[in-house]
């Protein structure tokens, strides 16, 4: 294999999840800390409305950027289980229909959403003094979606291969030039929130650049070839039927999400305001969950391509362990210092009770998530993709919804809002949980049978 990977399927468990999860996490950290970084600027520079209008279209984005990073994933279990089985030719046709897909995926979504924006502004019920710089940030991000997806699934693919320190550092270059635009185009030449969409989209470009650029610098048994690009209809069936349930599911949190800011929205900007800016630091206690759910799909599809199943098990186990204590450690360093640390994003009295009480109710909860990631992880990693998203759309999604109706219509109070999350984790635990040891097929796995060839 090309001397830049790492199997997964060799030498100590522990060390070897942690060297591979590293830097998926801090990949997640600098991601934040640049999304943080708009929100600071904007926050401070442009006031609480163009906070809340960036905020208010966060669900809608984290949905979409959630179905990139489920398609991403998809794509990486097929790689992974290729890379684990040593097949070369398997690995190259993964690449290019991958990336064909990124593509036409891309494309669709960047003329639906500049085209449809007003309309996907409105379904979200922004209040009207925000409504105008909500539909235009949103329409300038979109127009970069196509980056966006190619950096999402070439970073999956890079990561795939055993390499995650890669996609770390070409994100620090993209976040980078990001918070130097931020800057420049908001504080600076007073652009307001166009400026900070602008920023974002030229840094997604950037990074999309350095992965295509990566991906033909592969071992040359399989490197990416643009100019030679040759979709294989039966792998990008494969990628499809795995990676199209890995993006639903994935974005079933954002579309849970998207349903609750409308709630949200309902109580006013300093809601919105509030809400959005103690999301920036609930993101960073998830980190170590994420970056360790992503590590053990890698994980699990190499070792299944291996043929270890044993050792798959009990990295599972390490992975959980790791996940639960990395996540109530950060989860209690937020608590600890929440109040510089929220004075960060607004100064506004109304804003930040709305963001203290929100923190109140979700912090001492996160480490629940664990569960939900790393068992759902390792399920995806077998190739069981659609049974996770079937269980995230009616724990997560559908769970969210009749929970909010049925409660807000008796009392409409917002504290049944923020309840609504740890309600959902603990209820979406408990049947991954009961899936995984009562129904997952993680020792036979049908997809290394018919997909590995």
């Amino acid at each position: 294999m090309s001397h830049s990977s790492a199997s997964l399927t060799d030498g100590p468990i522990a060390s070897g999840l942690i060297r591979f999860a590293i830097p998926i996490l801090l990949t997640n950290l600098l991601q934040q800390l640049y999304n943080s970084v708009d929100s600071a600027v904007l926050g401070h520079w442009c006031g609480s409305i163009a906070l809340a209008a960036v905020g208010s279209t966060a669900s809608l984005i984290n949905l979409l950027t959630g179905f990139f990073l489920g398609f991403a994933t998809g794509a990486g279990i097929l790689f992974a289980m290729h890379y684990g089985a040593g097949d070369y030719e398997g690995l190259r046709k993964v690449i290019d229909s991958a990336m064909f897909l990124s593509l036409i995926f891309g494309i669709i979504m960047t003329v639906g959403g500049v085209i449809w924006t007003e309309q996907l502004t409105r379904l979200m019920d922004i209040p009207e003094e925000t409504f105008a710089p909500s539909a235009v940030y949103l329409r300038i991000y979109m127009s970069g979606t196509v980056a966006t997806m190619v950096y999402n699934v070439g970073a999956g693919l890079i990561r795939s291969e055993g390499d995650s320190t890669r996609p770390l550092i070409y994100l620090f270059i993209g976040g980078a030039v990001n918070m130097i635009l931020d800057l420049l185009m908001v504080a600076v030449w007073d652009m307001g929130v166009s400026g900070a969409a602008y920023a974002t989209v030229t840094a997604q470009t950037l990074t999309a650049v350095l992965v295509v650029f990566r991906l033909c610098r592969m071992n040359p048994l399989y490197a990416f070839r643009p100019l030679q690009m040759r979709p294989d209809r039966l792998t990008l069936w494969d990628i499809t039927r795995i990676s199209i349930p890995c993006g639903i599911q994935s974005s079933m949190y954002g579309i849970s999400n998207f349903l609750v800011q409308v709630k949200i929205n309902s109580f006013g900007q300093a809601a919105m305001a509030g809400t959005a800016a103690y999301g920036k630091l609930d993101a960073f206690c998830y980190m170590p969950i994420t970056a360790l759910g992503l590590a053990i799909s890698t994980y699990v599809g190499q070792n299944i391509g291996a043929g270890k199943y044993e050792r798959m098990k009990k990295g599972i186990v390490t992975a959980l362990t790791a996940a639960i204590f990395c996540s109530i450690l950060i989860s209690g360093l937020v608590g600890k210092f929440f109040e510089p640390l929220i004075h960060i994003f607004s100064d506004d009295a109304d804003t930040l009770t709305y963001a203290r009480d929100f923190a109140k109710y979700l912090l001492p909860c996160i480490w629940m998530f664990s569960f939900i990631d790393i068992f759902g992880g390792a399920i995806r990693g077998s190739g069981q993709t659609v049974q996770v998203t079937v269980i995230s759309l009616l724990c997560i999604c559908l769970f969210r919804v009749i929970w909010l109706e049925a409660t807000l219509r008796i009392y409409n109070d917002i504290l049944f809002v923020y309840l609504c999350y740890p309600v959902s984790w603990i209820l979406c635990a408990f049947v991954t949980l009961w899936y995984y040891y009562r129904h997952s097929t993680l020792h036979k796995s049908v997809l290394l049978k018919c997909s590995v060839r």
